[in-house]
């Protein structure tokens, strides 16, 4: 049964959104893709409209209010049965629930009416409740609906950054790693938002340009200025003071003549880092070997379609390579001590994942960062 269908008994203006939300689950929508959902989100009931209830207050419902509150639930169940695109149209509908208390006289608790309405904890729908606005603003500006887990990212950039630095955020990493043909997780945002610098230039195209860089670096595809890629040119020429400097990291790490070190070390490091290291190693040459001027005179030399087959898989292995990398398992150091009851603190769980946990307190004990 369609979403259209289910809710055939309302007014023709909903039934006609109702029809367009299902049509985009459906992909018959042609035009603006995100039509169907706006006109979802403005049919909710204006919120300085809803009449705000303080705790405590059981009184019977006003005509007005069961208008608000018909209309609203309407929208939440279709924006409910039309999946995570349109949940952000559910939480703001629950907003308005939330600020008149129109559960007074049906349900206990908020809690109890949410779960009632949606199927979903009280917990999560506060968390969508928080990132909607900047779900919907992100959803018109980029044409890209982001998930929870996204916005919780594009939060943090928010408060730092503001907002339309933090939608830039979620277009460029989006662009950037379906590029590299990965998919923009909320792992992707959490690690370019922990490498922007303090302050983003004010200037929209500088301010897109800065975060296309960080986002680059930090998927491991950065971006070579013309001096950079000079100096890479000149030590893959075999700059003196360039491969000096190589040997030296190479005796550090214990592939030269390191005699005693060199087998203390085998018998520390397990053979997997040490497999990493080495193709670390192997990549560092290729990559001072094959230079822009190699590209340049292959380009110039050899035949146009070879030369065009030979880029597209160095580019696609390059991209497997980088891949692996990008879903490596992330580590973290000792967990520390509780500063109140110097237990030893333990991962936070749930809604807690990102801090480290005093199970004796039942508080957080700062955020636990990957190494």
């Amino acid at each position: 049964m369609s979403i259209a269908s289910k809710f055939s008994h309302s007014s023709n203006g909903s039934s006609a959104v109702a029809a367009r939300t299902n049509d985009l689950l459906d992909g018959k929508v042609t035009g603006d893709p995100l039509r169907a959902l706006r006109e979802l989100a403005e049919s909710l009931p204006k919120l300085d409209a809803v009449q705000e209830v303080l705790e405590g207050d059981a009184s019977e419902l006003t005509e007005v209010e069961k208008q608000q509150k018909d209309k609203t639930e309407e929208v939440i169940r279709i924006a409910v049965a039309t999946g995570n695109a349109s949940i952000w149209i559910a939480a703001q509908g629950l907003e308005r629930a939330y600020k008149g208390r129109w559960w007074r006289r049906s349900h206990d608790t908020y809690e109890a009416y949410v779960n009632d309405l949606t199927g979903r904890s009280a917990s999560y729908v506060r968390r969508l409740r928080s990132g909607a606005p900047l779900a919907l603003e992100t959803a018109a500006r980029t044409g890209r609906v982001p998930n929870p887990g996204q916005v919780d990212e594009t939060r943090k950039t928010e408060k730092t950054h503001g907002q339309s630095a933090a939608i830039m955020l979620f277009q460029v990493v989006s662009e950037v790693a379906e590029e590299l043909g990965d998919k923009p997780t909320a792992e992707t945002l959490r690690v370019v938002r922990q490498g922007l610098p303090p302050v983003l230039p004010d200037d929209a195209e500088q301010q897109k340009i800065e975060i296309e860089r960080v986002t680059r670096r930090s998927l491991g595809h950065g971006v070579e200025t013309d001096d950079e890629a000079d100096a890479e040119d000149e030590a893959g020429a075999g700059n003196p003071a360039s491969t000096a400097e190589s040997q030296s990291e190479e005796r550090a790490d214990g592939d030269g003549d390191g005699g005693d070190d060199e087998i203390v070390e085998a018998e520390v490091v397990p053979e997997s880092l040490v497999v990493i290291k080495d193709a670390t190693k192997t990549l560092l040459n290729f990559n001072r070997s094959i230079t822009r001027a190699t590209f340049a005179a292959a380009a110039a030399e050899a035949d146009p379609h070879d030369y065009a087959e030979a880029v597209a898989a160095f580019l696609k292995q390059a991209t497997a390579f980088q891949k692996k990398g990008l879903h490596a398992p992330k580590v973290y150091g000792p967990a520390p001590s509780c500063g109140t009851c110097e237990t030893v603190t333990l991962p936070g769980t749930k809604t807690h994942s990102a801090f480290w946990w005093c199970p004796q307190c039942e508080a957080t004990q700062g955020e636990r960062k990957p190494l």
